[in-house]
């Protein structure tokens, strides 16, 4: 749901509760910067949001376990050359997917499946980028809310969801660490990294490991967890 659609909820206290969570969070780990309006620079141009709001549910009973709110800017006023350049960013192919989750089960390798947790947040923005101030904004410990929209805009130190090249910047970012880590990318697929006998698949934000070496992949799972934010699942 948009902002308006959720505010019209009977459980709209819940969202508002996971907006201020979800602004507090941004804020809390640097993702944004409080920018003044009038130190802009000449002819920048400032990005609107857009809320994302929806309930979790649990798939067996329907029960609501969460209701989730997700700033992001609003892509459809972004102008090519101005607010990004490429946009491309691969994801694995399912033919290698279910090639290396098939080898597994013929030769009883272990896999192992993280999810990197905002993952767009923890790459850095490509270039400067403005956004105005979402809805219920407000900044800890001071009187600055959403209504100083015309003194204050938000900087961008991210890369924030919703841009055209948001999932470019996290794959690349997400290239390089891996590189960094000594991992080697196939020439076949460009998702699919190697790690001594393990095997690395990542689809933007979920990956698995597949190899023969449980205890080389225990190994490399808490090397990620120095490296980015994971959840084990």
């Amino acid at each position: 749901m948009y902002y308006h659609q959720a505010m019209k909820q009977p459980d709209r206290e819940k969202f508002i509760e996971a907006i201020e969570k979800e602004l507090q969070g941004h804020y809390k780990e640097g993702n944004y910067e409080l920018f003044p309006r009038a130190k802009l620079p000449k002819d920048a141009l400032v990005l609107p949001h857009v809320w994302q709001l929806r309930r979790k549910r649990v798939t067996k009973t329907g029960e609501i376990s969460k209701w989730k709110a997700r700033v992001c800017i609003d892509r459809s006023k972004q102008k090519q050359g101005i607010h990004y350049e490429e946009t491309y960013a691969p994801v694995v192919l399912w033919g290698a997917t279910r090639f290396f989750l098939t080898l597994a089960t013929i030769n009883g390798w272990k896999t192992r499946q993280l999810d990197f947790v905002m993952a767009f947040t923890q790459a850095d923005v490509e270039r400067d980028l403005y956004m105005e101030l979402p809805k219920n904004f407000s900044v800890p410990g001071t009187k600055i809310t959403y209504a100083d929209k015309g003194k204050y805009v938000l900087k961008l130190v991210k890369n924030l969801y919703g841009q055209k090249q948001s999932g470019k910047v996290w794959y690349d970012h997400l290239k390089d660490k891996l590189t960094q880590l000594g991992f080697i990318q196939s020439r076949f697929d460009e998702c699919v990294f190697y790690h001594g006998k393990t095997i690395f698949l990542v689809y933007t934000d979920d990956t698995i490991l597949v190899g023969p070496d449980e205890k080389e992949i225990e190994k490399i799972a808490k090397t990620f967890s120095k490296s980015f934010r994971v959840e084990d699942q």
